[in-house]
């Protein structure tokens, strides 16, 4: 039996309180978010960490290992992360459909009872049921049961050798990006920000990961590489932060930056610079675990909020995504009023108050102690 590595564990909770904050919408803390000064954000990172985690999961690292059997635990976690979608899709429905009867809510168009409207009730259940049309941020876990579906192949892949699946993995990006082939929501049309084929090569990547530490692939720390890859992440925020102070054709850029695939930082078809980048951050942070602040990840304590956080990933997850959509509207309906401005201090107080509540709710149903830090395959199969 294996003990869980906390840094993974403590990295996906910083994420999804990350997430959790970028996903009230009308609030300020968003903006200060690293997700603002990075080309990749704690999406990029949490699909990585889930191809780590698959493999070490589900992959051959013990004696025993039956491949059938690691093949209907993925197949079984993908069920599970659907079943956890609908309670997402359910009370995302119930919330919008309340905000709809309050002040007039942004984008009415988008909103349930606008769709049903237009579309009928049974097709647009049909198409939300079917995850292809999003309510709330249900199009998140979408990806990850594709994913999980798809990952038998990856795993079967790097069993054999650590960095088989990003061959197909990477011919999938490379049509999905250069053909612009994204998913949209069937009955708005927008463009969904993780779309499964530009996303697939993180996940394979991630994969490959996992199968190079199982097989124990030592990682290669020259000084150029280490040096290149902390130029890349300074130089990349570097581009964002100062950027558009002082150049207009970067300003322009940084805000066309999703449309393109070859010369963007599309986040919807993971253009080549936001991979590159997220490359870097990840080999940064395995190369560099004595520098500052990231040395706290690799010495996380099991017991600590962030790998509690990390090791109920899907539960915390869908409970982060219900109550950032719930805060969003409240905080909407509390402008709309005129109780408080938005961007005020009165405002600010108040997205205090609801972050603080919805981070000691996700605390609560990630359980207070690692009471189980083992399994039989030494990571709990995670896939979000």
């Amino acid at each position: 039996m294996t003990q869980r590595i906390s840094s993974i564990d403590a990295v996906r909770g910083l994420c999804l309180v990350n997430i959790f904050v970028n996903h009230i919408t009308l609030g300020v803390l968003l903006e200060l978010s690293p997700s603002k000064i990075a080309f990749c954000d704690s999406a990029d990172i949490f699909v990585l960490l889930a191809g780590i985690s698959t493999f070490l999961a589900y992959g051959p690292r013990r004696e025993g290992w039956v491949w059938e059997e690691a093949r209907a635990r993925m197949w079984r976690r993908a069920l599970i992360l659907y079943l956890a979608n609908l309670v997402v899709i359910a009370a995302s429905f119930l919330i919008l459909r309340v905000g709809e009867t309050g002040a007039p809510p942004p984008a009415p168009d988008q909103m349930p009872g606008a769709l049903i409207e237009s579309a009928g009730a049974v097709s647009y259940w049909w198409h939300a049921l079917t995850m292809q049309q999003s309510i709330g941020y249900s199009m998140v876990l979408r990806l990850y049961v594709v994913l999980m579906i798809a990952a038998p192949f990856y795993v079967w892949l790097a069993a054999k050798r650590y960095w088989y699946p990003l061959v197909p993995a990477g011919l999938l990006w490379l049509a999905g990006g250069h053909f612009l082939l994204a998913e949209s929501d069937s009955l708005t049309g927008t463009l969904l920000s993780m779309t499964v084929l530009p996303w697939q090569l993180v996940f394979a990547a991630g994969v490959a990961l996992g199968a190079a530490i199982v097989q124990n692939v030592a990682l290669p720390r020259p000084r150029w590489l280490v040096v290149a890859a902390a130029a890349v992440v300074v130089a990349g925020t570097a581009l964002l932060v100062i950027g558009p102070q002082v150049s207009p054709d970067a300003r322009l850029w940084l805000e066309a930056r999703n449309d393109a695939f070859w010369t963007g930082i599309s986040k919807s078809y993971q253009s080549p610079l936001r991979l590159l980048y997220l490359a870097a951050l990840a080999y940064a942070f395995m190369a560099l675990k004595e520098a500052p602040f990231v040395r706290l990840f690799h010495r996380a304590d099991p017991d600590g909020l962030l790998c509690r956080l990390g090791r109920r990933s899907l539960r915390v997850f869908a409970l982060g995504a219900i109550l950032a959509l719930a805060f969003d509207h409240l905080l909407w309906n509390l402008i709309a009023a005129g109780l408080v401005a938005q961007g005020s201090g009165g405002a600010i107080l108040a997205e205090l108050a609801l972050v603080a509540l919805g981070i000691a709710a996700m605390a609560r149903i990630a359980g207070r102690r690692a009471r189980k830090l083992v399994t039989p395959t030494g990571f709990e199969p995670v896939a979000y």
